[in-house]
């Protein structure tokens, strides 16, 4: 038998958030459950590899409250807005959070980011002409450093900064980039 889900429970039904109860048949035919995080209303998540001229990759030292410490993460957000294109989007997040601009941007690729508990996915994009043109301008409960790493030097710059840890995505942008000759 193959797992068939059945219905959805609603546990939690916060503002942005809500935990549900999913009922499921199991492989063996028995009944069982899972709980999991659904975000109410939004697209995908994007994700920038934005790269400088100078082959710099543009990271994000970030203050993420369920962390309760700093986490180094790419420039990111939600297709949250009516009309806007995954790639409006993370234009719009890169400008707003880092004050960078690029030209274009290519799909790098997509997938669930913590299939376990969520069912959120994120499509990664990049570019390598990413320049700044002007002042980031934060929302009031973001709290973001702008980081510029050398991408050749990305990997010792993320094993050598113990203080940060970084978001664990990032390891599998390095690994595309690395593949597909940036």
């Amino acid at each position: 038998m193959k797992i068939k889900v059945l219905s959805d429970e609603i546990v939690y039904d916060g503002q942005f958030l809500q935990t549900i109860r999913r009922h499921f048949w199991d492989r063996e035919g028995n009944k069982k459950s899972w709980e999991m995080i659904k975000r109410k209303i939004y697209g995908r998540i994007v994700a920038i590899a934005a790269l400088t001229p100078e082959r710099e990759i543009i990271l994000e030292k970030i203050y993420r409250v369920p962390c309760g410490k700093y986490v180094l993460e790419l420039p990111a957000g939600l297709t949250d807005r009516k009309n806007e294109s995954e790639e409006e989007a993370i234009r719009r997040e890169l400008l707003e959070e880092t004050g960078y601009t690029v030209d274009e941007v290519k799909p790098l690729f997509s997938g669930y980011i913590s299939a376990g508990m969520s069912d959120d996915e994120m499509a990664v994009y990049v570019e390598t002409n990413a320049r700044l043109v002007q002042e980031p301008e934060l929302e009031g409960m973001e709290d973001i450093e702008v980081v510029k790493v050398p991408l050749n030097d990305l990997v010792n710059y993320l094993r050598k900064n113990a203080g940060i840890k970084p978001d664990a995505k990032i390891a599998a942008v390095i690994s595309f980039l690395e593949k597909l000759g940036y």
